[in-house]
């Protein structure tokens, strides 16, 4: 669902932009950040018990919320006809990220600190590119300090 056309000067694929993240993804751009990942996700936080079972089904056609990738921050989606609902999370707070159940449930823990969110993935694939792309990160921040 994420890939397509190259961007050019080796930073590979870039992600597809669902129609109806359009107005957020152009803010993002105006604001300088590049755009890594863009997968179907909801925040346990702000989901009920439906809208949990909807997305650990995979049911594409009912998507209530994404994860916004940035070169600079996690950005939590839902669309709305007049406006949007964004939760950002700087990429230098996240501490870590953690499978919840070995990602039986598409669910992953994103750590910030001593706090923690779950996310829940419509499609296990893009949670384990999320996964791979912070782990990536966040080795590269210790590297980096050694």
């Amino acid at each position: 669902m994420n890939e397509i056309a190259n961007t050019g000067e080796g930073r590979g694929p870039s992600p597809v932009v669902p129609k109806k993240l359009g107005r957020i993804t152009r803010k993002l751009s105006a604001a300088g950040e590049e755009l890594v990942l863009i997968a179907p996700a909801i925040l346990h936080s702000q989901a009920s018990e439906q809208m949990l079972a909807i997305a650990r089904m995979g049911m594409l056609d009912k998507i209530l919320g994404y994860l916004v990738t940035t070169d600079k921050n996690v950005h939590f989606v839902r669309p709305g006809i007049a406006w949007d609902s964004v939760r950002t999370v700087p990429l230098d707070v996240i501490t870590g990220v953690e499978y919840v159940d070995e990602f039986h449930t598409n669910t992953l823990k994103l750590l910030v600190g001593e706090r923690a969110e779950k996310i829940i993935f419509y499609e296990d694939l893009e949670g384990i590119r999320f996964y791979k792309y912070i782990r990536g990160l966040k080795r590269q921040d210790q590297k980096a300090e050694v």
